[in-house]
């Protein structure tokens, strides 16, 4: 409930389905701290609209202007609102890109009404917001990640420090001629290299090198990659 003298938070809905946008609006219209200011049905009205509020409950997938674009875009404004992304999904790679264009929290629209009221109710206090399910996967993913990341190191330590060199320039994406032109080596060299890469790695693909690259997170990764060459 609303202290005395306490402003309600302010609330602006943006989702493309107008069913989600009332069942929002009905379950806030029950709250006293709570206030819905607006309601957009996607991402191009609510980047266009002049005030959002305190905080912004957006969906995650819509046409146009997706949730994650709008997001990236009110975020970056002088006294931005505090996002929450709203989906259907439990969980996929739109929840790490969500948080980096700026959302404070993810939930599901399957959530319980009182865990969504909470929600805005910390996201205004400026806390981050994750439903429970969100935050276990999230857990997965970065010990996925952590397990990659070793998997592709170990990979990799055969090589000598001029082969780590070549295979980082591998990554981003460089032709035999533009390494050998970095290195400073010619480009018979670079084969050779490239060639003994190759075996020790068990590959003959430049992508699988780029993408080991990748994941033992070297500098040097670029998904432009260059055409076969030996």
């Amino acid at each position: 409930m609303t202290s005395p003298g306490t402003a309600p938070v302010t609330v602006t809905i943006v989702d493309d389905d107008p069913y989600v946008r009332a069942a929002l609006e009905a379950l806030f219209a029950a709250v006293d701290d709570v206030t819905v200011t607006a309601g957009y049905s996607s991402g191009e009205d609510a980047v266009a609209a002049s005030s959002l509020g305190d905080v912004v409950l957006m969906d995650v997938r819509m046409p146009g202007i997706g949730g994650i674009a709008a997001t990236e875009v009110l975020t970056s404004r002088d006294n931005p609102p505090r996002v929450l992304m709203l989906t259907t999904f439990d969980l996929d790679s739109e929840v790490a890109q969500s948080l980096r264009a700026g959302a404070v929290g993810y939930l599901l629209k399957g959530d319980p009404p009182q865990s969504v009221v909470g929600a805005v109710r910390r996201a205004a206090a400026g806390q981050t917001v994750l439903a429970p399910a969100v935050t276990r996967q999230l857990v997965e993913m970065v010990a996925d990640s952590a397990r990659r990341s070793g998997e592709a190191q170990q990979r990799l330590s055969p090589l000598t420090d001029r082969e780590l060199a070549i295979a980082r320039c591998i990554g981003e994406g460089l032709s035999n001629a533009e390494i050998a032109g970095r290195l400073f080596i010619s480009v018979p060299t670079v084969k050779t290299h490239v060639s003994t890469i190759f075996r020790k790695l068990s590959t003959d693909s430049r992508l699988q090198i780029a993408l080991l690259v990748r994941d033992a997170g070297l500098p040097g990764h670029n998904p432009r990659f260059s055409p076969p060459e030996r």
